[in-house]
């Protein structure tokens, strides 16, 4: 095996190496493992939770943004997730554990907008 081979084989095996660790936000406490791992694709109201996304943040965010959707459909309001408090302030269920507080009002708000508009479309059938 030549030098150029033997270089390329390096750096092969360290980008592998490099996407084989544990994903961005993924819970590094046994506590948040099972949190994330008691996370269902389908909640007890039939909405369905986009896989991928069971983060705690991003799941509190998804059902109080659904929730919040739901509502505004029926009473036809007009579609706006960032005029809710709830997605402003978007600290509800944060815990210190969690990490770093910018991080989880991110996460929190990616999922409010996704159940809210999840929430208001199914509203409106």
């Amino acid at each position: 095996m030549g030098a150029r081979n033997r270089i390329r084989l390096l750096a092969a095996v360290i980008a592998c190496a490099a996407f084989a660790g544990p994903a961005v936000g993924d819970p590094s406490t046994p506590e948040q493992r099972g949190r994330r791992q008691n996370l269902r694709s389908d909640d007890r109201a039939g909405r369905r939770i986009p896989r991928g996304y069971q983060e705690p943040a991003f799941a509190r965010g998804y059902d109080e943004g659904y929730a919040k959707g739901v509502a505004d459909g029926r009473s036809r309001e007009r579609y706006d997730p960032v005029r809710h408090k709830d997605y402003r302030d978007a600290d509800q269920g944060y815990s210190g554990t969690y990490g770093s507080k910018d991080a989880y009002r991110s996460n929190y708000r990616a999922g409010f907008r996704q159940g809210y508009d999840d929430g208001y479309r199914n509203s409106t059938r």
